[in-house]
């Protein structure tokens, strides 16, 4: 489940490939954006907003040829639950085939091509053959050579590998997480930024839009609590916010991202056992002290991991899968009390990426885990 660690790692990978260059082409799969083109305008920065990420743009070099206007945009996406981003190296023509492999360019590679898994590593200038990373343009139109793989082959679809696959040298540096889906086909693409270099493709992203940067607060973020993991948090901010609220269980308020921005499902569950929190004490109900106590905890988790593809919060690093205290674990013994974890649900009917929610939202219950012994009603 993405959280604001994923949405940190996700922006990382996209910064190191894109910022600085100028975006050749674009393709936006959404009906709002469909006649939108950036193609020009040179990417300014990447940057995380809790669970939002905010690709900005520098403005049209020709105003009278760009649809969407002059002035700087921004790229806004959100990955909700399974949406990502991955990046493809684009091979160009002058990386001329050897003699004798089967190659095709132009409309029929958009639709017929496969690119082969990376390695892991950052492939080298000049590369060619079987070891060379090859992404098609999924609009039809791309420049470089690819080799042909069966008909109707996602073009953007890797071969299933144990530990997921790298495309270009920024994922190489920072790996895709472990919690976001991998290998989507063409048909979940939902924007497109070409570069010379690499192909930058959300996944199933959702909230696409193109706004001018100067709104960015107004339209898109500006409710948005502290975020957790950016530079301007502000713990006693935050406190304020969920104080604002005493009659709400803490672990709802806590999601709430007009609150305090990036934590989700797995770090409320592991905050609330680690502080031994009922979900559903009311805030005003906490001893004194504690919701400072729950808060800082959450910052600490977000950041032990957020250069990590597989999370952990029990004090060691993960070793092939995720370590956990609760999440996920109903029905298993406590590992601090021995108690059976027990399943429940909280409503987080709230919780959206609508600023102005409705006050008659629908019922909405997710399911965390949680120790009756630990984490008892005072």
């Amino acid at each position: 489940m993405p959280e604001g660690d994923s949405v940190y790692r996700q922006c990382k990978m996209l910064r190191e490939a894109l910022e600085g260059a100028v975006v050749e082409s674009s393709d936006f799969r959404v009906p709002a954006l469909a006649t939108s083109d950036v193609s020009g305008r040179t990417v300014v920065a990447v940057v995380p907003r809790g669970k939002h990420i905010l690709i900005r743009l520098s403005a049209a070099p020709d105003a009278e040829e760009m649809r969407s206007g002059a002035e700087p945009l921004t790229l806004h996406s959100h990955l909700m639950m399974d949406g990502t981003w991955r990046v493809f190296d684009r091979q160009r023509d002058d990386d001329a085939a050897r003699p004798g492999d089967a190659h095709t360019t132009g409309s029929a590679a958009g639709e017929n091509e496969a690119p082969r898994r990376g390695t892991g590593a950052a492939p080298q200038p000049g590369a060619r053959g079987r070891g060379a990373a090859r992404a098609a343009s999924s609009a039809g139109g791309g420049t470089g050579s690819v080799r042909r793989s069966r008909p109707g082959a996602s073009p953007y679809r890797p071969r299933a590998r144990r530990g997921g696959s790298v495309r270009s040298a920024a994922e190489a540096r920072t790996r895709i997480s472990a919690d976001v889906a991998i290998g989507q086909g063409s048909h979940t693409i939902r924007a497109i930024l070409r570069t010379q270099d690499v192909e930058a493709v959300g996944f199933d992203v959702k909230d696409v839009r193109l706004v001018p940067t100067r709104l960015e607060d107004q339209e898109l973020v500006g409710y948005l609590g502290p975020d957790i993991l950016g530079p301007d948090w502000d713990l006693e901010k935050a406190l304020e916010r969920l104080s604002a609220q005493p009659d709400r269980a803490i672990g709802t308020a806590l999601m709430d991202q007009r609150n305090l921005a990036g934590i989700g499902n797995v770090y409320r569950v592991e905050t609330l056992f680690m502080s031994r929190t009922n979900p559903w004490a009311r805030v005003d109900s906490l001893p004194e002290g504690k919701l400072r106590e729950i808060v800082v905890l959450a910052h600490k988790l977000l950041h032990l991991n957020k250069d990590r593809s597989m999370r952990s919060t029990v004090g060691q690093a993960p070793q092939g899968r995720p370590l956990f205290w609760t999440y996920g674990k109903d029905g298993q013994p406590c590992r601090r009390c021995g108690t059976v974890l027990k399943r429940g649900e909280i409503d987080d009917a709230l919780l959206t990426v609508d600023p102005a929610p409705s006050r008659t939202a629908v019922q909405h219950l997710r399911t965390i885990a949680w120790c009756p012994r630990c984490q008892a009603a005072e």
